[in-house]
C-alpha cells in the first residue's frame, strides 16, 4: 500500500488539531508494550474532539482493537485508514458509506490503551 498524503485531496481528521506527538516510522517506544516501528501518526487532540472522515469511503471495521483501543477503519480506493485510540461512542457502523467530512466518532480519553495523552492515531494499513 503506498503512503496517504494528507496535505492534498485529503480532509484533515481532527478540525482544528494539526500537532503530532508520534510519526510514521521508527520511533523511541513511548510506553512500555509499545513497538518502536510506528505504523500510524498520532495528532494531538483533546477527548471529544470529533474525527472526520479523510474522503468518501466505507467502514469496514468497527470496534475494540487490542492496543489500538476502540477503533474505526475507513477503506477508500488502495487505502484503509484506521482512526484507533477513538472514544467508544462511535457513530458509524461497519458496512456504512460515509461521506469525506462526515464526524465517524470522537477523540477517546487519556490514559486509557497505553497511550501518552489525548491521541488520535492514523494508521495507513
Amino acid at each position: 500500500m503506498s503512503q496517504l498524503d494528507l496535505s492534498s485531496n485529503f480532509l484533515w481528521p481532527t478540525p482544528g488539531y494539526t500537532g503530532i506527538n508520534s510519526y510514521f516510522g521508527k520511533r523511541v517506544s513511548p510506553t512500555a508494550g509499545a513497538s518502536s516501528f510506528h505504523k500510524g501518526v498520532d495528532i494531538a487532540a483533546p477527548e471529544g474532539t470529533k474525527l472526520l472522515a479523510v474522503a468518501n469511503g466505507k467502514i469496514t471495521f468497527t470496534g475494540f482493537l487490542g492496543g489500538g483501543g476502540y477503533t474505526i477503519t475507513l477503506s477508500f480506493g488502495n487505502y484503509k485508514i484506521s482512526y484507533c485510540h477513538v472514544s467508544p461512542l462511535i457513530l458509524v457502523n461497519t458496512g456504512d458509506s460515509v461521506l469525506k467530512g462526515q464526524i465517524l466518532g470522537y477523540v477517546g480519553p487519556k490514559n486509557v490503551y497505553g497511550v501518552t495523552g489525548n491521541t488520535y492515531k492514523d494508521e495507513n494499513r
